[in-house]
């Protein structure tokens, strides 16, 4: 048990496992709506060239229209998923066996398209809005690195590290992290998230506690001690020394 749970770290203020994905994950939602943000925009300039039909007039219709929509990637397998089984789950009573084998076989945009009536006269409008791979162009090497680059550099926290009251150090104690090694820790969680996140996950393991971008950086994440406020000295009724008057 202590080989997984390693009880000697660089600093004893290190963050613990748990700590820091919470940090993480609130990034990365951060991230994500900031990378849609972007792409929005992006997309509606791009539609509004082209006279085409951008993504915010194509969920608006969608609501108008009373009907639900999903805006997501072609290569989405999960949500494609468990789309194709909520239509499947609606058509089976209502289709053919022989077609609902078919449709077994379609995507769920096909299977959508292939048996519309079906489902509209089941109660389920659905309208398909796609983005392409600029999106994860956008997150992935420009909104992703910007965010973590800019806030290890100034400070050494994002909001998600700020929350759970997290500070990302340098491990030969520089009192801030430079440009190159804020590059380099924000790349390296690219190398921690191969291979089913082993990188992220070595921090129970290690020796040191440090995960793979830790030591691509030579970083790591610390727990700083809460500053106390000064208290305010309490107000009395009792008045200061001095000259007592003449009786």
């Amino acid at each position: 048990m202590s080989r997984l749970f390693p009880q000697h770290k660089v600093r004893p203020d290190q963050a613990g496992f748990i700590r820091r994905g919470l940090a993480f994950s609130i990034d990365a939602v951060i991230i994500g709506l900031l990378s849609l943000l972007v792409y929005l925009a992006i997309f509606e300039i791009r539609a509004a060239a082209s006279r085409e039909r951008g993504i915010i007039s194509q969920a608006s219709q969608a609501l108008k229209e009373g009907s639900g929509f999903s805006i997501r990637m072609r290569e989405d397998k999960r949500e494609e998923r468990a789309l194709k089984e909520s239509f499947l789950k609606i058509l089976k009573e209502s289709i053919s066996g022989a077609e609902y084998e078919r449709a077994g076989r379609m995507s769920a945009e096909e299977i959508y398209h292939a048996f519309e009536k079906e489902l509209v006269a089941a109660g389920y409008k659905h309208r398909f809005i796609f983005v392409d791979e600029v999106f994860n162009v956008i997150k992935e090497y420009f909104i992703s690195l910007l965010y973590f680059v800019l806030f290890f550099r100034f400070g050494g926290r994002t909001p998600g590290k700020r929350l759970f009251r997290l500070k990302v150090v340098d491990l030969e104690g520089k009192p801030r992290l430079g440009w190159y090694q804020s590059f380099e820790r924000a790349h390296g969680y690219v190398c921690s998230g191969l291979f089913a996140s082993l990188g992220f996950w070595q921090v129970l393991w290690n020796r040191e506690g440090l995960a793979m971008h830790d030591k691509i950086a030579g970083t790591t994440v610390v727990k700083p001690p809460q500053k106390k406020r000064p208290r305010k000295p309490k107000k009395t009724d009792e008045k200061p020394p001095g000259r007592q008057p003449d009786s």
